[in-house]
Parts: C-alpha cells; structure tokens; sequence
C-alpha cells in the first residue's frame, strides 16, 4: 500500500465497478421477469384453461376447461340446500333442482365456450392476467321451470300434517252441567297458491341472496287461516251467559234400548237468543217435533218386512195401521214444560198410544225397529202362520184364511192385536150366511177378521181356502192357537200377505 500521508488510497474506477455489477443485475432481473411472464403469456395462450381471474356464479374458473367449469357450476347448484321448517320439523327439503330451479347446460357451455375464445383471442386481457389485472364473472344461475316447481310445492307434499283453524265456540260441559267457551285453534292450513309463493321467495332469495346456498326458512303461520271468531268475543259470552238460564236442562228420548240425548247446547237450538236474553221458540220446537215425527213415526208409512218363505215383501202405507205415531202438538208443549224445568228428563215421545177402543197401536221398540223381533206372519199364499217372539220362532202351523171364491179373503196389511178373549161367540153375516159360532181362543186384528181355533176342521193348509175358506179369519188348529194366546200381547203385529 502506497503511503499518502494519513489518507487511504482509493483505486480509480471502483465505483463504477459497482454501478456496472448493480446494472447487470437489474437487467438480468428484468430480462428473468420478462422470461417469466413471456412464458405465462405463451402459456395463458396455448393451454385450454380459463385465465385467471375467470368466475361463474362465485366459482373459480382458473385453469379449467369449458367442460370442468361447467361441471363445477352444475355441482354447486345440485350441493345446494333450502329447508322449510314447521315447529322443529321439516316440511320441505331440497336443492335447487327440487324446488325446479335448473341450469340450462346447453346454454351455460355456449356462455361459457363464448366467453373462453374472447377471452383467449385478447392478448390484452391475457396480460391483464398475467399482472392478476384480469376480471371475468360469467353470469349462470338457474332459471326457474313452473310446472316442476308447482308440481314439488304442493300442499300435499308438506310433512307436517294440516288441521284447520276453529273459532271459538260454545261447548256443553257435562261436569258444570252447562255452557262454556272452548278456545279457538289457530290451524295450519294454508293454498297452494300461498305457499308457493312464499317458497319463491325463500329459493329466489338463496340463489340470488349472496349469503350462502344452504338456508333454513320458517313456515309461515302468518299466511295461515285464521279463526274469525275468538274466546273473548262479545257475542259469544253473551250467547252463552243466556242459554245458561237454563243451565240444568236436559232430555233423553227412549226408543226401546236405544237412547237418543239433547244436552244443553243442542237444546239451545230451539231457543231464540237476542239482545242476551233466551227465549225458547215455538215455531223451532214444532219445526224440530216434526223432523222426529218424520224419523220415528212407524204407523202409516210404507212398511217392507222379511218374510220367512217369500223374502222381503212391501206393505203400503194404507194398510200398515201398527206402529207408532209421535202426537205433535202434545210433544211440542212437554218439550216447552222439560226445558223449563231445568232438568234432565228421560222418556218416551208423546204417542198416539190406543184407538178410540182402548185397543194399542203397538207393542214396543227399539230404536227405528217397531218390531223389535215380535210378530206373527200369515202368508196367505202358503197359508202358513209363524209366531216369532223376540226374535226367536215361538210356534208355527198351517192354516185356513178367508174364501177368496167368496169375497172374503182376509184382509191384507200389517195390523195390532187388538185384544184377546177366551171363550167368545163369533157373529156375523146376513140370511143363508149368517153364522154364530163359538170359539175357545179369539184373537181379533181388522174390522171382526181375527185368529182363532177351529175345531170344526180336521185339516189346514193348502188351497182348502179355495172353495172352503172362512168368513175372512184365519183358522188355526186348537193347539196352535192356544199357545199362541197364552204367549201373544195385545198390541203385537200381525203381517198378512200374499207372496
């Protein structure tokens, strides 16, 4: 080292030595940076993937071909899911695709294909890429398809069972033996109409929402039906403090073993109520007398019966004089005189009960069958008596009815027995045919036509009633009718027919 007196010795030319080096380097930085991104450019050219930067409907698209980013589209709709959920459970369930939102494919690939030969063929948007400059969003949600979306949005298909809603309403409470109010139920009912609209807008709001493809939504009870009528209705409370003066009121008809019971509530029907105040109706009792006249009533009325031999067999209503007939006005005025009683009464329904004789219409019920199994049949074609009594057969025999070659067949129809006498002398008939003859067992029904022992015959049945018949009774052999009138009551049905 060359001594200079203190001072270091510097070599000429040393700066520009670093300067030249530090030149090299950046130049060979660019020239690498311009190799690196000349390859990215060539690259972004010849391969068949989107540029980067290249999204649909938030998938990135980087790198993929035409055919992958379609798939990759397609598949985040079918991962898609939209709930409806009803009080913790699930109504409906589905993606996109369930609820007939579907991509179109075909017209997804050619958006897709049109916007990769754009993209490819702008060499500045190649390097817009290269530079991360580069923004491609390719629009592709799925189109809603009507029918396929009422056909999944149906009432029908919801899960959670439907019950509609009910006003509130007056109730009889059998403990408090009166009126009450039952709450109003607020149901779950709701239209087709209704529900598809709102699950557009659940679906429509999770595809084009931006917060997520997989969305829970409420059922909603606000579109529901609601009760028009509420607990604390003016109207009602008052309805029901007024039927309540009755409060205690109650009837039960008897028909036989069956009952039929009208508590409170089904009373009120019959009253009028207004201005809070109840008021029973004259005209509604006599209108609701009539409707169980006409249920009940089995005297004069078309009658069809089964018979032994000739199976169901039609009595009209003309000569069907047994059964029972509801009087009308003196059952209207009881029913006035039950209610006001304020009291459960059980009983029969005012009947015509006997003939101007004193002899019955009938003998007993049950329910709307007035005959309740005890009868007797006389076919008169057969000529054949059966005595059934409560629905077992009793006695059967042959017998001898009116001479039909004389005019005096036996009367045809369903009649009561109207009494019964042992002995008794028969009378009847004019000149040649007047008789007088005495019976042991007499059982009348029709206009002096009745059943009766005869001894004087020693056969019954077949057609001896051709030629040889009575005067219009039936003739039964002194067996069959003893017993016969020791087991019949008065008032049991006597059906004559002819097959």
């Amino acid at each position: 080292m060359i001594d200079t007196g203190g001072r270091r010795y510097k070599r000429p030319g040393g700066a520009k030595l670093w300067i030249g080096f530090a030149a090299v380097c950046a130049v060979s930085s660019l020239l690498g940076e311009a190799s690196y991104h000349g390859y990215r450019f060539y690259c972004e050219t010849v391969n068949e993937g989107f540029l980067k930067g290249t999204t649909a409907e938030g998938v990135d698209l980087y790198g993929l071909t035409v055919e992958e980013a379609a798939e990759q589209v397609i598949r985040k709709y079918d991962d898609s899911k939209i709930v409806i959920t009803e009080d913790g459970q699930t109504d409906l369930e589905g993606n996109a695709g369930y609820y007939g939102y579907r991509i179109n494919e075909d017209l997804l690939r050619e958006k897709l294909q049109a916007a990769y030969d754009e993209m490819k063929g702008d060499r500045m948007s190649v390097l817009k890429s290269i530079f991360d400059r580069f923004a491609c969003e390719i629009e592709a949600k799925p189109e809603i398809d009507e029918a396929a979306f009422k056909e999944a949005v149906r009432v029908k298909n919801l899960k959670v069972a439907r019950y509609p809603s009910q006003n509130a309403e007056l109730s009889y409470d059998e403990g408090q033996d009166r009126i009450v109010i039952r709450d109003e139920i607020e149901g779950n009912e709701i239209s087709d109409e209704q529900l598809q609209g709102f699950v557009k807008e659940c679906v429509e709001e999770t595809i084009y929402g931006g917060e997520g493809l997989d969305r829970s939504f409420e059922f909603p009870k606000e579109l529901c039906k609601k009760p028009e009528i509420y607990r604390d209705s003016e109207e009602l409370i008052a309805k029901r403090d007024a039927i309540n003066e009755f409060a205690g009121a109650g009837l039960t008809y008897v028909f036989g073993e069956e009952k039929v019971s009208y508590d409170l509530l089904a009373l009120s029907e019959l009253m009028d109520i207004e201005d809070g105040k109840a008021e029973l109706s004259d005209e509604k009792i006599e209108s609701f007398v009539e409707e169980l006249a006409s249920e009940y009533d089995t005297r004069y009325r078309e009658r069809t019966f089964e018979s032994t031999l000739a199976g169901e067999i039609t009595i009209p209503a003309g000569r069907n004089d047994y059964g029972y007939t509801i009087l009308q006005e003196d059952e209207a005025e009881q029913i006035r005189e039950d209610i006001e009683s304020a009291s459960h009464v059980e009983r029969e329904p005012v009947y015509l009960e006997t003939n101007s004789w004193g002899n019955p219409y009938y003998l007993r019920r049950n329910g709307h069958d007035d005959l309740a199994g005890t009868y007797i049949e006389v076919d008169l074609t057969a000529q054949h008596v059966w005595y059934y009594k409560d629905g077992e057969l009793y006695i059967e025999t042959d017998c001898v009815s009116g001479d039909v070659t004389k005019d005096r067949g036996t009367h045809v129809g369903c009649y009561p027995l109207a009494y019964k006498e042992s002995p008794s002398v028969l009378t009847g008939g004019e000149g040649d045919s007047e008789y007088e003859e005495k019976v042991n067992y007499w059982m009348p029904f029709y206009e002096g036509q009745g059943l009766h022992d005869a001894t004087w015959r020693y056969y019954f049945g077949g057609s001896i009633y051709r030629g040889n018949g009575s005067h219009g009774c039936v003739n039964l052999p002194l067996y069959a009718a003893e017993e016969i009138y020791n087991a019949v009551e008065t008032g049991t049905a006597i059906i004559i027919f002819y097959e």
